[in-house]
């Protein structure tokens, strides 16, 4: 199939643009809808707990408590926290608009991902660090960072115990890994630079209490395992197309 009738394929922005924004909504509600209690994402973030400790991996109440001494990485990492998930729009208008063949493919892997998440957090429901180990310091919901007062309220379109894996980290790394595919070919050092992104986004989840090292992982291997089960799938359907 020629560059040019793949690009022809591509659906209208005022097709593309409602159903992306319907599927997020959706998304949301059903996430939201999962949400299987309490005593099980507490148990679930105590298991995690006890595992990191085993792994000498727990990490997550020393960072929390550096940032409570500083007042300006308090609200750094607040506004980052809300704000990097900014990036996945940005990236699919730039893919849109400029690289309309892996837009197709990019913008699969991010539904394909986003409907994994849902089983899994339906399988494992988790308490985040700020709400179940001891000492780690809310500090978004102190400070009221763009809104985070009200984060220990349920609300019956937010899942406040679905912490596995972290969508954070998993939008992130997504938003990395379609900016290096893009520009590897162009500069491929300079590429690498965008992986920054998700690492920061993983100090940042553990910094504010969202995540435990373990939910940053999963969220890594969420996007690795959409990007093979996409590939595989296009590989299975390119026979049949031809």
């Amino acid at each position: 199939m020629s560059l040019l009738r793949l690009q022809r394929k591509l659906p209208a922005w005022y097709v593309e643009l409602p159903l992306l924004i319907g599927g997020y909504v959706a998304f949301g509600l059903i996430r939201a809808a999962v949400d299987r209690g309490e005593p099980a994402a507490t148990n679930n973030a105590l298991l995690i707990q006890r595992l990191e400790q085993t792994l000498q991996i727990a990490v997550e109440y020393p960072i929390n408590h550096a940032m409570l001494a500083h007042p300006e990485a308090i609200y750094l990492t607040g506004y980052f926290y809300r704000l990097s998930v900014l990036a996945v729009p940005a990236i699919l208008i730039w893919l849109y608009i400029s690289r309309s063949v892996r837009y197709r493919r990019l913008r699969t892997v991010l539904v394909v991902m986003m409907v994994l998440d849902l089983a899994i957090v339906w399988l494992f429901p988790e308490a985040p660090p700020r709400f179940a180990q001891n000492g780690i310091v809310d500090y978004m919901a102190t400070y009221d960072i763009l809104g985070g007062g009200a984060s220990h309220t349920p609300h019956w379109t937010v899942n406040l115990l679905a912490a596995m894996p972290s969508m954070h980290i998993a939008w992130t790394t997504w938003s990395a890994y379609a900016a290096w595919s893009v520009l590897r070919g162009r500069n491929p050092r300079a590429a690498w630079l965008v992986w920054v992104f998700p690492l920061l986004t993983a100090f940042v989840v553990l910094a504010t209490g969202h995540h435990y090292v373990l939910d940053i992982l999963a969220g890594m291997a969420l996007v690795a395992l959409t990007i093979q089960l996409t590939k595989w799938l296009a590989r299975r359907r390119r026979p049949a197309e031809e």
